[in-house]
This record gives C-alpha cells, sequence and structure tokens, in this order.
C-alpha cells in the first residue's frame, strides 16, 4: 500500500492538537486522518526536529573548536616571534638550530593545555603528561606551517637555523685562532706564561684569559656594540692588597686574582693583545667579520618571522585555509 503523505494543512492540524495533549483518537476524529498515519507523520517530524538541532548544535561546537584552534595557532606564532633571537648562550654550548626551535615546544606556549592538563592529579606521570602537551604543541607548530604554506616565506626561519649554525663553527674556529695567537705571544717573551700561571691564585690562568675574551667578543657581537679597539681586559687594585683582572667597565666581572700588580698588567695586556690580534688581524678579523654577517644575517630572518607571524597577518590565512586539526 503506497504511504499516505499528509497535506501541509492536514499535518499541521494534527500537530497543533497533539502539542495541545489531544489523544491520537480524537485528533482521528477531528483531522479525518487515521490515527496511524497521524502518529507516523508526528514522529517523522521530531526525527527531523532532533536532527536538526543536532546539526546546529555541532556547528556551534564547531565554531567555538575552530575559534580556540585559531588562538592556538596564533599564540604558537607570536611565541616563536617573539623567542627566536641570538642565543645569549655560546655558540660553542648551545644545541643547533633545529633544536632551538624544537625545543621551544617544551615551554608553556600554550597555557589552557597546560591549565587542562592532569599535572596535578595524584598517581598522574608528570614527564609523561608534559612530553603529552609538547607533542601537542609541536602539532599545532605543524598546523599553523600547514595554513600558511605558501603564504608564508618560511625560508626565513631555516636561513636563521643555518646562520646559527654557521656561527656555531665560526666560534670554535675563533677559539682555535685565539689559543694560536696567545702561543704566539707567549713565545716572545720566556717565561711569561709560567710567571703568570704561578702568580695568580687561579688555576689555568690562560684557559681562563681565553675563554673570557671569547665570551666578552659574543656578548659584544650579539648586543651590536662590538668595537675591536677597545681593551676587553683592565686592573682592579683592592684594599685587601691583591689585584685583579677583570672585563672593562663591567662591574663584579674579576676573573684572575693576583698579588703582584705587575703579573696583572702583563695578564691583561696579553688578553688584550690577543683579542686585536683576533678581530683585525688577517684571519681572526675574517672570522669576527663573518661572525658579524651571520648575526646580521639572524636579525633579518627574526624581523621577517615577527611582521609574517603578526596576528593581524595570521588571523586572515588561517580563516580562509585548512589543515589536518581543523575541526569538520
Amino acid at each position: 500500500m503506497k504511504k499516505r503523505i499528509l497535506s501541509d494543512d492536514e499535518f499541521n492540524r494534527v500537530l497543533r492538537l497533539k502539542q495541545s495533549g489531544t489523544r491520537w483518537l480524537k485528533i482521528q476524529r477531528e483531522t479525518g486522518v487515521p490515527r496511524r498515519i497521524a502518529k507516523r507523520a508526528y514522529e517523522d517530524w521530531q526525527r527531523n526536529q532532533s536532527f536538526a538541532e543536532l546539526k546546529e548544535s555541532r556547528r556551534t561546537v564547531a565554531a567555538e573548536v575552530f575559534r580556540e584552534h585559531i588562538d592556538f595557532l596564533i599564540k604558537v606564532g607570536k611565541f616563536l616571534a617573539l623567542h627566536q633571537g641570538v642565543p645569549a648562550t655560546l655558540p660553542s654550548e648551545a644545541p643547533q638550530g633545529a633544536q632551538i626551535v624544537d625545543s621551544l615546544w617544551e615551554s608553556n606556549v600554550i597555557e589552557e593545555l597546560q591549565n587542562c592538563s592532569m599535572l596535578a592529579m595524584p598517581g598522574v606521570d608528570v614527564l609523561r603528561e608534559r612530553r603529552s602537551i609538547t607533542r601537542q604543541q609541536r602539532m599545532l607548530f605543524e598546523a599553523l606551517q600547514e595554513h600558511t604554506r605558501g603564504e608564508l616565506r618560511w625560508e626565513a626561519l631555516q636561513e636563521w637555523e643555518d646562520a646559527w649554525d654557521s656561527c656555531r663553527q665560526l666560534y670554535v674556529k675563533l677559539g682555535k685562532e685565539a689559543v694560536s695567537v696567545m702561543q704566539n705571544f707567549l713565545s716572545q717573551e720566556k717565561g711569561l706564561e709560567n710567571r703568570i700561571e704561578n702568580g695568580s691564585r687561579d688555576k689555568d690562568a690562560m684557559t681562563h684569559i681565553v675563554d673570557r675574551l671569547l665570551r666578552e667578543i659574543w656578548s659584544e657581537l650579539r648586543e651590536d656594540r662590538f668595537d675591536p679597539q677597545r681593551d676587553i681586559f683592565e686592573v682592579i687594585a683592592r684594599t685587601d692588597n691583591k689585584v685583579y683582572v677583570a672585563v672593562a667597565g663591567l662591574g663584579n666581572s674579576n676573573f684572575l686574582t693576583f698579588s703582584d700588580r705587575d703579573l696583572a698588567e702583563k695578564a691583561a695586556r696579553l688578553g688584550n693583545r690577543v683579542a686585536r690580534n683576533l678581530l683585525l688581524g688577517r684571519n681572526g678579523g675574517n672570522v669576527g667579520k663573518s661572525l658579524q654577517e651571520r648575526i646580521s644575517k639572524m636579525r633579518q630572518a627574526m624581523e621577517e618571522l615577527a611582521d609574517m607571524l603578526n596576528p593581524l597577518v595570521l588571523r586572515p590565512i588561517i580563516l580562509r585555509t585548512r589543515c589536518e586539526l581543523c575541526p569538520a
């Protein structure tokens, strides 16, 4: 038997009566529609209403999740832009560029992920939970790149990494040059090395001098106050009958202690001669200039990253693109 379809007028009368609490038998008498047909039409209508409400509910949830997704991606971009600089850690001691970028996601980038985590619950493996949060933040970074691929020049980040890796190599080379230059100067004055080593109250005075001058060269290059003519070390006499070799103009930077001022002067002068030769000499000077160039490239890459990861730039791009993490 062919299924009877109620007209709009018939169904509206059935619906009005049923919603007022009328029984099916009475509805049949008042509308002339068999109660089974009326009941089936009403139940079909209810199912359709539930489905429509479900669809609307899902659209609302999807919109909220997508809004959160956008906020997370923008926070990841902002964090990268703010924390991608010229590392203060010496190049010889810091990891490679790609490792530095990857380690950023171990920080508290997305506070919501940290707040919603189970870190405070008893019996939870804290390290495992933190690794889970780190993975989520790395996934968000990958999602940001996916959203902006073809829109932003992510090569700038690779250029930053390459420049930093080059700094690491050049810094090691500069250290070897420093040792070579120092040995050359020491060979010109017989017994000077032993006198300084024996006169200093600190062991391995030569190593301290090289390490400290390299640190100061890197610091000046990093802070863009590089002056190859400036003395790096000076001698400071205290009232305790001790004489110190310190970084010129930098308080609390004593690193060698002597009783003999003449020896302290010789140690400071040696360090300054090595530094000046490194920065102005034929070989070392080239290394210093190369370090300057790499740091300049890092700064250029940082500025480009800051511009392209600006929320005003990111938001419209994310809105018109998709990634695997986007809600359906």
